[in-house]
């Protein structure tokens, strides 16, 4: 990934870091008044993130995926595969994956916060510690389960859609439903921005990745079963250029718009008489419409020597 620095390797999958975190972690911890207390949060933080993503890299190796890399940035952390099958069985494990961790991790972190409140021993930084790890696996698990494609949850809501093998009908709606949440993040990060200032802006960017995100998975499928991402626009293209399907026999519209309509193989026989066509071969109606699309035409032969 570009701007991205490579850490190392963990179970064969290469762990690389963005440098936007490094300079934002940089700056977090040179701006804190405890700038060690404040680097082994911010390591915490992401080595819990680091795990997140290594659970769905572990699932999905275990059918077969390969792992490409897992890239730490500015908005957490996005592991690469080189496929994923059009199966709900597996992409629902594979998105569990990381969720499930989070909860099990907070689990074992309860008790131990709860201990730091009872003990004499626990300094203020080892309960700060404790809480952070417990309410980061929590948030981490709970906001990764938003139906909000392609996060975590928004694969196990298309997974649950494509039971039936439509990939494409469960794509579609997955993303709208994202899109939709996309919106609402979006709005909270305005209605929250008096509030909490500049980290406000984090709403902003996740509703604006899940909205790019979402259009480009859905892309990607459409294109992959054969559909036209363009069939819309094209429609309407063809009917504000009056080249439209219905004012063709049976529907069927010309290749191209230089190909002439069908014309009755007997001109004798009952029905509307075929269009006077001109030295060209097209209609004057024909060549009005061709020149929309290519400029004046009725000195196109003069100009032939």
């Amino acid at each position: 990934m570009n701007g991205s620095i490579k850490l190392g390797s963990i179970l064969g999958i290469t762990i690389r870091v963005h440098v936007l975190l490094l300079i934002g972690i940089g700056i977090f911890v040179l701006r804190s008044e405890r700038a060690d207390h404040t680097a082994i949060l911010l390591g915490m933080l992401f080595g819990i993130i680091l795990l997140h993503e290594l659970a769905h890299c572990l699932v999905a190796m275990r059918f077969g995926l390969r792992v490409v890399d897992i890239t730490l940035w500015p908005l957490g952390g996005m592991a690469r595969m080189t496929q994923m099958p059009e199966s709900s069985r597996i992409e629902g494990l594979v998105a569990s994956a990381g969720p499930f961790l989070n909860f099990v991790l907070a689990a074992i972190g309860l008790p131990i916060w709860l201990w730091t409140l009872t003990s004499d021993t626990a300094s203020v930084f080892t309960k700060e510690l404790a809480l952070a790890f417990l309410w980061w696996n929590l948030t981490l698990g709970g906001f990764n389960l938003l139906p909000a494609f392609p996060m975590d949850g928004g694969r196990i809501l298309r997974a649950f859609l494509g039971r039936s093998g439509d990939w494409v009908r469960a794509t579609e709606p997955a993303v709208t439903i994202g899109r939709v949440i996309a919106l609402m993040l979006g709005i909270l990060g305005v209605l929250m921005l008096p509030v909490l200032g500049f980290q406000s802006i984090l709403f902003l960017l996740v509703a604006g990745f899940v909205w790019w995100a979402g259009a480009q998975e859905l892309l990607a499928v459409r294109m992959r079963h054969g559909l036209d991402p363009l069939a819309a626009f094209r429609e309407f293209a063809a009917r504000a250029t009056g080249w439209s399907q219905s004012a063709w026999p049976s529907g069927h519209a010309p290749a191209s718009p230089v190909d002439p309509p069908p014309l009755r193989a007997d001109p004798k026989a009952p029905g509307p008489v075929p269009p006077v066509r001109s030295d060209a071969g097209f209609t004057d109606e024909e060549l009005a419409r061709l020149e929309q699309f290519r400029g004046p035409l009725s000195s196109f032969g003069s100009e032939k020597t």
